[in-house]
């Protein structure tokens, strides 16, 4: 590929196929869930309760992403094609390494994690046992997401559409299969959860180095020759936004452990809640990216008030509409609910949670969108900042009072969430309207 020959495209473009494959995700997230409650509500916890813990640690794998991101959007917004490879193959080898150390840290630590977080006693085995499954997983987690991020900067957005599709068809066969014992394959319970996961990380990275090399002609041996230099620079960029999400993991570790003590009904609700809205935050999760892409290309190309124009519209506009889907899911919850649970308790206690989210929607929305845009024009330290202290300082006394003292329960900590994602999309736009970030040119620490 010549450096002249990177073509653009529109949002819609980019998003579209990630959209779409976020839509197939939520069907499967859906279905996962049923399986899971089906077999037993002990089971559906526990996956959950691990899930939570294992937030952390997807956070850290995927370090390398998110500076490789930025960078390539940088040097594609300047045709500089080649040096954009580069940073794909570092961003590759790194997280590969990188996923060596955090599985063996899973591995060795899953007892003590599951007790941090007040684990409910009837579920710490199979929390315990899913994470040390995971656990071998973490190295092509931190792979997946580098290479998933290349396809997304270069355009080969419906690459990953047409990967997530045959992953989730995979997962989907695996996971009832070896959960229930059918197809000829053992009952494995809480293991087949585990190992269907696996599988399909293994068979994802498969495909995707696959279509690296075939569409952009990138090998994983291709090692630049300032490999240590490069990795030095992708994590001065990545480090403050994946310090962020592995802080807010850790935040919400601490939420789940305060209502961990209040039993496993808690938990599901709490789990149940979060996949109905799943759509919400795949919705935000999307176009985010898709703008980030294209504002990185803008900033890469110094138009900045282009930049600034396209993210103030997709973030109103994208809130507007998110917040009309969160509208329609409420209006819907007892379906919604009933799919996964007879609960009159659990009904009750996520249809009051999905109310809440109609107004948490919009700002978590805003704040979304102009966060990813920041990073894309390298303001990758102040937004991190101002979020953590929103969470700690705020957020986490609040959400410890709102359980412990004034016995809220969960639809506690949605109260919670909503004054947290307003202060921070207020800062958020704040932030992104007082240009701050014009001045900021990161090619110049990346050639």
């Amino acid at each position: 590929m010549s450096e002249t020959q990177f073509e653009r495209k529109s949002l819609f473009r980019l998003t579209a196929p990630i959209l779409l494959f976020s839509l197939i995700s939520i069907g499967v997230t859906f279905v996962d869930t049923m399986l899971l409650s089906n077999y037993s509500d002990n089971l559906a916890a526990a996956v959950s309760m691990a899930n939570q813990i294992l937030g952390v640690a997807y956070d850290i794998s995927g370090l390398f992403s998110v500076g490789a991101l930025i960078l390539i959007a940088q040097y594609l917004g300047k045709n500089e094609v080649e040096k954009a490879k580069g940073i794909v193959v570092v961003a590759m080898v790194a997280s590969c390494l990188l996923g060596l150390i955090i599985g063996g840290v899973l591995f060795v630590g899953a007892g003590s994690f599951a007790d941090w977080v007040n684990t409910p006693e009837e579920i710490r085995e199979d929390v315990i046992i899913y994470i040390y499954v995971i656990a071998f997983a973490m190295i092509f987690n931190g792979l997946i997401t580098s290479v998933t991020a290349a396809l997304r900067g270069f355009g080969h957005t419906m690459e990953i559409l047409m990967m997530g599709i045959a992953a989730n068809a995979v997962y989907i066969f695996f996971e009832s299969a070896l959960i229930y014992g059918e197809f000829g394959f053992p009952e494995l319970g809480v293991y087949g959860a585990a190992l269907s996961t696996l599988i399909v990380r293994l068979a994802s990275i498969g495909f995707l180095l696959w279509v690296l090399k075939r569409k952009l002609g990138i090998s994983f041996t291709a090692i630049p020759k300032q490999f240590i230099q490069q990795v030095k620079k992708i994590t001065k960029i990545s480090y403050p936004s994946v310090s962020e999400g592995m802080f807010y993991n850790l935040y919400q570790l601490a939420m789940v452990s305060f209502i961990a003590v209040l039993g496993t009904t808690e938990v599901l609700t709490r789990s149940y809640s979060l996949t109905i809205t799943s759509l919400l935050t795949l919705v935000a999760m999307v176009i985010s990216q898709g703008n980030e892409v294209l504002v990185g290309y803008d900033k890469g190309s110094n138009d900045n008030e282009t930049a600034r124009k396209r993210a103030n519209k997709t973030a109103i506009i994208t809130a507007i509409v998110n917040s009309g889907f969160a509208f329609l899911i409420y209006l819907n919850a007892e379906l919604f609910v009933g799919l996964f649970t007879q609960d009159d308790a659990i009904l009750e206690g996520v249809k009051s949670i999905l109310f809440l989210t109609i107004f948490l929607t919009f700002f978590n929305t805003v704040n979304m969108v102009l966060f990813n845009a920041l990073k894309a024009v390298g303001d990758v330290n102040r937004p991190v900042l101002c979020n953590l202290a929103m969470t700690f300082a705020i957020a986490l006394p609040l959400g410890y009072l709102a359980v412990t003292k004034y016995d809220l329960g969960v639809e506690g900590l949605w109260y919670v969430y909503i004054i947290e994602e307003i202060i921070k999309a207020t800062i958020m736009f704040i932030l992104w309207q007082r240009k701050k970030w014009h001045k900021y040119q990161l090619m110049e620490n990346a050639s």
